[in-house]
Order: structure tokens, then sequence, then C-alpha cells
């Protein structure tokens, strides 16, 4: 999420403090809840792929 919103951020180019507060907030409203889902799922993906390689690991 941080990535994401940095990447938007910074195209949107801030010149102070103020501006660079409004900005991340203009864009946090706007990252859509999919996105979101989407990071949380590819994240369960990874840990789960992970726990398999671990127990094939064990098992030899």
């Amino acid at each position: 999420m941080w990535a994401e919103l940095k990447k938007r951020v910074r195209a949107r180019r801030p010149t102070n403090l103020t501006q660079l507060h409004q900005l991340c907030q203009e864009e946090w409203a706007k990252i859509h809840p999919t996105y979101c889902v989407k990071l949380v799922e590819g994240s369960l993906k990874s840990l789960t792929e992970v726990k398999q390689f671990k127990d094939n690991a064990t098992k030899y």
C-alpha cells in the first residue's frame, strides 16, 4: 500500500509539506478497496507457498 501511495504522490510532485499532506490524503482516498483485497490475497498465496515448501523440505 505504501509503495502505491508513494508512487501516486510522487507523480503529482508536491512542493511543500502542506501540499504533501494534502496529496497523501487525496491519493489514499482514491485507492480502491479491491486493490487492498488483491494485496491480501497475494500475501496469503505467498505464505501458503512458503509453508508448502517448508513442509516438503522437512519430509526428506
